[in-house]
């Protein structure tokens, strides 16, 4: 079903978010933005109850039993949103109104079929403030993750207690569940909020009965960073940026991962003229040590790894974390990845390795503070995205003194299962023309609408800008499938 393009209000004129200076806030992987964009509508003023919005055209189903009603969906003011005739109600933070507190509320809708409501700032006695929003959608998974079709998804938390509940007047379809009271605005607390996402299908959820089950669905947001191909670096802050030169790379390093098992990944770029690509990437936790390498023959469809050194080793887990290997098979262009999934240490995490013919991936799945927070090379700092020399005080702005920084040294220890030249002290190699017409490369075949053409069902706008990039690089419309 199709939402309708702006959803109106009756008998009220729609104010421009853009004339309103909102602050934007990311909310994390299966939420959405808050930006002053224009996207955003705001809810007028109202009261506890809130007002009718009027909804989606046709049914929304969130389960067998209930649906988002045909004519109006109800917004309280603290966190509830509701059926106008509640026959459903979702409480991702509602409290009862507090004296000089005030309350802004906000919705959108996209062409995925998802509809979304932030409550921005709403303060207590106008001295603490709180964040959060509700995503709801007709698709299942996508950016939810597998399964699920709605998100709550909390910012800043600084004030409590409030109830978060999901319950509907069919009580044999979805259960009540209360996980309330506690102070949200300390990291430390069981019952903490702060920054977490809880993602879940409605239909689970009579299967939920206790506050802890509902618990078990919220993870500290997380992110995800890496690198990719045509040596595309995202940080943890999703900053992207380029470097094309040849040598070893720190991509990311930490000794307090895991508990002090530590963690060193180092990728190995090879120069192409004008542009480089990641040929092989290794990573190491505690003792481990797991390499992957891509490959350009067609139909080549093993994964190309060493574990400890041993070619296509026994890997069912790695450093005591489990690991799962997908291999594409019957096709000239395979896509192979390793999955580590580090969810005992670090709840809803993974550090994937992939393969998309001879480039090499690199993604640090729902990273979070928690797991990464002390880590330092080419993806930066974590709480800042700051792009930072060995000495973690200088930023450095210009990505080839960056990698030139992080080139792997003899006190990174060398990894790789064999040398590549360069080496330290040699440095990383150059480009001819870093900044030149990448599309010189055996001429230019494939023109940048068609680039652009192969990339549109890319959301993040950051990674089509990297695909065209690569697309025009390689003159090769496939390589958008490395995304």
């Amino acid at each position: 079903m199709k939402f309708i393009s702006t959803l109106l209000f009756a008998s009220l004129a729609i104010l421009s978010a853009n004339a309103n200076n909102l602050p934007a806030t990311d909310l994390g992987l299966g939420c959405l933005n808050f930006q002053d964009d224009g996207s955003w509508n705001p809810v007028p003023d109202f009261v506890t109850n809130g007002p009718f919005l009027v909804a989606p055209e046709s049914p929304f189903r969130f389960s067998s039993d209930t649906r988002f009603p045909d004519q109006a969906v109800r917004v309280g003011a603290t966190g509830k949103l509701s059926a106008s005739d509640f026959d459903w109600t979702f409480d991702i933070f509602n409290t009862q109104a507090q004296n000089g507190g005030t309350y802004e509320a906000w919705y959108k809708s996209n062409n995925h079929g998802t509809f979304a409501t932030t409550w921005h700032s709403t303060s207590a006695n106008g001295n603490k403030h709180n964040t959060f929003q509700i995503v709801i959608s007709e698709a299942i998974g996508g950016d939810m993750g597998e399964g699920n079709n709605v998100c709550f998804c909390y910012g800043d938390m600084q004030w409590g207690p409030g109830d978060v509940r999901v319950h509907s007047s069919n009580s044999s379809d979805h259960a009540h569940i209360d996980f309330s009271g506690g102070t949200y605005n300390n990291a430390a607390a069981d019952n903490s909020l702060d920054h977490k996402t809880c993602c879940f299908h409605a239909d689970k959820l009579k299967e939920l009965g206790s506050s802890a089950d509902f618990a078990r669905l919220c993870h500290v947001r997380g992110t995800e960073a890496g690198s990719n191909g045509d040596p595309h670096f995202k940080t943890w802050q999703n900053e992207h940026f380029e470097y094309h030169g040849q040598c070893d790379l720190v991509l990311t390093k930490d000794t307090h991962f895991s508990n002090g098992l530590g963690i060193d990944v180092h990728i190995r770029t090879k120069l192409v003229r004008h542009w480089s690509y990641i040929k092989n990437a290794v990573i190491r936790i505690g003792n481990d040590i797991l390499e992957i390498e891509g490959s350009a023959l067609d139909f080549d469809s093993k994964t190309h790894y060493w574990i400890n050194y041993e070619y296509q080793g026994e890997l069912v887990e790695f450093a005591g974390f489990p690991v799962t290997t997908f291999s594409q098979q019957g096709t000239a262009v395979t896509k192979n990845r390793i999955e580590i999934d580090l969810d005992s240490a670090y709840p809803g995490q993974k550090i994937v390795l992939s393969t998309y013919k001879e480039f090499v991936k690199v993604s640090f799945e729902n990273a979070s503070e928690e797991s990464f927070g002390k880590s330092a090379g080419m993806l930066g700092e974590f709480k800042t995205g700051k792009t930072l020399a060995r000495d973690g005080v200088t930023v450095l702005d210009d990505f080839t003194e960056l990698g030139n920084e992080w080139q792997v040294l003899p006190s990174d220890k060398h990894l790789f299962h064999e040398m590549s030249a360069p080496q330290f002290p040699d440095r990383c190699i150059d480009p001819e023309d870093p900044r030149g017409d990448r599309r010189r490369l055996g001429g230019s075949f494939v023109s940048e609408e068609e680039a652009e053409a192969a990339c549109t069902g890319l959301k993040d706008e950051l990674d089509r800008k990297d695909c065209v990039y690569d697309i025009l690089a390689t003159q090769d419309l496939e390589m958008a499938g490395a995304y």
